[in-house]
């Protein structure tokens, strides 16, 4: 779910997202604020988001159905942060119950920046399912230009909690905030939480600026109480090496996501500053 209309402005939906309409059709961009940013860089979470809403908000287009996110790929460059990043989504398959789209993203000067696959269910929408937002291009185009972008760091602003940085172990309660209208954790968001923990655990564990350039995400079941713990594993032996998070609803019990990531170090030296930030909340 991608839509950012409801009570009060979700952190997602403040993330710098533009909108405009260019030949007819949808089109998004992304003026990333530094508080986006990690070591200068976009954070792949919120190229996340970026793909999510630019493949998702086109094709949902059924009040009846609800389209949810059911897998998503993230490949990004850790080059400093441009002043806008622009998304061109196109279709690869669209069925009755699900939908694949590929979303590059491009610096303002042409320059491939990342590139995205995510998978969509349709699912049909129950009587007691909260209602759900459906808005035209037009409108989305002035809900965008609306929005008050966000003004404290993303992982502040979703409040994320460190529990074992070195374990890559962190966790958030399921607010108001982070929820999509389905009233579940969302997307970008739980890809928010996944980054945190493996940067997390590379940066504690072996001491470097690292950024992660590569998400990998399963939605595997809905967040319906949390708070949304993590548990991570590293797949190898240098800063270089997959990391597995795992994200369970505590509440529960039940296994949410399960995300891949990879990191890279960073170049501070050549990249935007981003809002400094300590242990504890960040």
């Amino acid at each position: 779910m991608t839509d950012i209309a409801g009570a009060g402005t979700p952190v997602h939906g403040r993330l710098g997202v533009t909108a405009g309409i260019e030949d007819g059709e949808l089109r998004l961009g992304l003026r990333p604020p530094a508080e986006t940013l990690h070591h200068g860089v976009v954070r792949a979470s919120v190229l996340a988001y970026l793909v999510d809403a630019a493949a998702g908000i086109p094709i949902d287009d059924d009040p009846d159905v609800w389209t949810l996110t059911t897998d998503m790929t993230v490949r990004m460059r850790p080059a400093p942060a441009p002043a806008r990043i622009g998304a061109a989504s196109r279709v690869l398959r669209r069925g009755r119950r699900s939908v694949t789209c590929a979303v590059e993203l491009t610096t303002e000067r042409g320059a491939h920046l990342a590139t995205g696959a995510i998978g969509f269910a349709r699912v049909a929408r129950k009587a007691s399912d909260p209602p759900k937002p459906v808005l035209t291009p037009d409108g989305m185009v002035e809900l965008f230009g609306t929005i008050d972008p966000i003004d404290r760091p993303v992982r502040e602003a979703a409040g994320i909690e460190v529990v074992d940085p070195a374990a890559g172990v962190v966790q958030v309660e399921l607010t108001p905030e982070l929820r999509n209208p389905a009233g579940t954790l969302q997307g970008a968001m739980v890809a928010l939480v996944a980054e945190a923990a493996a940067e997390d655990l590379v940066s504690t564990r072996f001491g470097v600026a690292a950024v992660v350039t590569d998400l990998d995400l399963r939605y595997l079941a809905q967040t319906r109480a949390g708070p949304v713990r993590t548990t991570s594993r590293l797949l190898g032996d240098g800063p270089d090496a997959p990391i597995e998070v795992a994200l369970v609803d505590t509440s529960t019990g039940t296994l949410t996501t399960l995300v891949y990531a990879r990191t890279a170090r960073a170049d501070p030296g050549g990249a935007r500053a981003d809002p400094t930030h300590g242990n504890g909340i960040l």
